[in-house]
């Protein structure tokens, strides 16, 4: 038997979740996120789904953006940690790709490395996030080595990045936006501040460039919350299929280091995926999973290859049929919750085990 579980993308929906984003920044250009295989997505044919309705790709290493160069994207691609010797500049600059540039080695690298066109830069700022970026009171010295480099194109692109846009109610994203106007306001550029928590939040913070991540795929970036809330469609729908009806007695345990018991004479599910396919190990018993539409629950411990599901809600359930573990009807938000985890996390740990479809 091949491996049934499947991850069904729905590009439809990508694109109305696109549509919905650039119905809140209507004058914005959208710096779409790939990253991570557009966060499990598929990244290559995410971008050729989204590249006439969106402006440029955003990525984190230029193996990424090299992907989508040799799949034929032709959108500017955004390399989000930009280079990390001469060689990765040299890459970007021929294949026209974009570059963040975030401290002063690069600049040091953008010195010493003769370029054959103009680099575009993305010149990032810390304001509060403390990862990357030139701190506040680096920016006017950072910015005028960019500014005075013949080899970088102009305008600049200035950005930063939330750290707890979120939460409607934390002044932290009030106090980096005051920052990032404060250390700008002298400056010309071409501003990108939103993120997905932000656009969705923080209006304050549009600016002429946003850059959607998570929402694109109809999930949303705030706890307690669900992508219907706003308005936004599951773009992933995973399933797989029952490859086992057992019928158990009272007492009897299922899974590794028998952790659940049947209270009662009753069925239960074995489904064919597991931690192998990208399906959290720590997920509860009492995670919600579909059978034909039906919400049960797992129960005892995720394995590599299976994970089991109580069958009493639906004691008519048979080999093969459909089991959807997150997706259309099942938001990954809430399977998430019960995982201790996070939407984003759970999309980034599909493996290459799990086929995908996509349909448009």
């Amino acid at each position: 038997m091949s491996n049934p579980a499947t991850a069904h993308i729905d590009l439809q929906a990508l694109h109305y979740n696109l549509a919905q984003i650039k119905k809140l920044t209507p004058q914005a250009k959208i710096l779409a996120m790939v990253k991570s295989n557009a966060y499990g997505h598929g990244a290559v044919p995410i971008a050729k789904s989204l590249e006439n309705s969106i402006n440029a790709f955003g990525v984190i290493f230029v193996k990424e953006a090299l992907a989508l160069h040799a799949a034929g994207i032709k959108k500017t691609i955004v390399v989000l940690t930009g280079f990390f010797d001469s060689e990765e500049l040299t890459t970007i600059n021929e294949l026209g790709f974009s570059t963040v540039v975030h401290n002063f080695e690069q600049l040091e690298i953008l010195a010493k490395t003769k370029l054959n066109k103009p680099l575009q830069v993305w010149f990032k700022i810390d304001t509060g996030m403390h990862r990357l970026g030139f701190q506040p009171h680096e920016v006017l010295r950072a910015y005028q080595l960019l500014q005075d480099n013949p080899q970088v194109e102009k305008p600049l692109h200035l950005m930063t990045h939330f750290s707890d846009a979120d939460e409607i109610t934390h002044a932290k994203t009030l106090k980096q936006l005051a920052c990032f106007t404060s250390v700008t306001k002298d400056l010309v550029g071409i501003k990108c501040l939103p993120n997905s928590s932000a656009i969705l939040q923080w209006p304050e913070a549009y600016s002429e460039w946003v850059r959607p991540g998570i929402t694109m795929y109809g999930v949303s970036p705030i706890a307690d919350k669900i992508g219907a809330d706003f308005g936004l469609k599951p773009v992933m729908t995973l399933t797989s299929r029952l490859i086992a009806v057992h019928q158990l007695k009272k007492g009897e345990t299922v899974g590794y280091g028998s952790t659940w018991a049947c209270p009662e004479d009753m069925p239960v599910g074995i489904i064919s995926i597991g931690y192998g396919d990208g399906y959290p190990r720590n997920t509860r018993s009492g995670t919600p999973i579909l059978i034909n539409g039906l919400r049960c629950n797992s129960i005892g411990r995720v394995a590599m290859d299976m994970t089991a599901v109580d069958l009493r809600p639906l004691p008519n359930a048979k080999v093969g049929d459909i089991a959807t573990m997150w997706g259309n009807k099942l938001p990954i938000e809430e399977v998430a919750q019960c995982s201790g985890s996070i939407a984003y996390e759970l999309f980034c740990r599909m493996t290459q085990r799990v086929h995908y479809e996509y349909t448009v």
